[in-house]
């Protein structure tokens, strides 16, 4: 039995080191491949992963369970010791309630939101990058009981992929608009050296470009004439705003 769960454990790794390779740019099928490991290496009730927003803010990551509706609406969430994952970012430390009704270190929130669950034990570990905690991944049963020495393993193994899968979502697409910028420059360059005796073409080029990197509802390109403001490029939203300024 000892040898089948090691087995099984380390099958459940490997698929989500196989997960990460194959899905560099999205951590989606990671995070699944984990929650769904979790669910049924753990007997969990409900796997969930929460990331930390830029605002400090706890976000649902990805989740597996019953009432998905329900539980996204508790979301965004305090990131502080009034959670669970507060505390196990805070502490640096998987969190492990075997009684959630009875054990008095539940923090306040989570015992709330647990409860609501229908959840009577969980295991939490957190996901830390260069000193920073950015999530966290927790297990919740339907029943009271401890979880394994192994099980507690597993899960800072899990939460150590998730934290590899966001970094390498984070490196693809900061590469991916590093490279578009550089276009965008080149192509812009292109412009300017074939036509030299017209900025027209460069106006243009500067508006598309800017409005397709920052993601603009539109963009416009100023010149100032006797003091006064020219309009000498747009990106129209649709067509009637551009034949609003013919």
């Amino acid at each position: 039995n000892q040898t089948k769960e090691a087995l099984e454990q380390q099958r459940a790794s490997g698929e989500v080191l196989s997960a990460i390779s194959s899905s560099i740019a999205d951590t989606g099928p990671v995070f699944e491949k984990i929650l769904a490991s979790c669910e049924r290496l753990f007997a969990g009730k409900v796997g969930i992963i929460n990331l930390v927003g830029d605002d400090g803010l706890l976000r649902l990551g990805a989740y597996h369970g019953p009432g998905l509706e329900q539980t996204q609406a508790l979301y965004p969430m305090p990131s502080d010791e009034s959670t669970a994952t507060g505390v196990a970012i805070r502490q640096r430390v998987i969190v492990h309630f075997p009684d959630i009704e009875h054990d008095d270190a539940v923090p306040a929130h989570a015992r709330k939101v647990w409860n609501a669950m229908g959840i009577r034990a969980a295991i939490g570990a957190p996901m830390i990058w260069e000193g920073r905690g950015i999530g966290s991944i927790f297990v919740g049963r339907d029943h009271a009981g401890a979880f394994s020495e192994k099980d507690i393993a597993l899960l800072r193994t899990f939460a150590d992929q998730a934290v590899i899968a966001i970094q390498n979502a984070r490196l693809f697409r900061e590469t991916n608009e590093a490279l578009e910028r550089q276009t965008a420059t080149a192509e812009i360059l292109k412009v300017i050296a074939s036509s030299p005796d017209d900025v027209q073409p460069v106006f243009e080029a500067i508006a598309n470009s800017s409005n397709r990197l920052i993601g603009g509802f539109s963009t416009a390109v100023f010149r100032i004439f006797d003091e006064q403001l020219h309009l000498v490029a747009f990106t129209p939203t649709n067509a009637a705003a551009d034949d609003a300024l013919k």
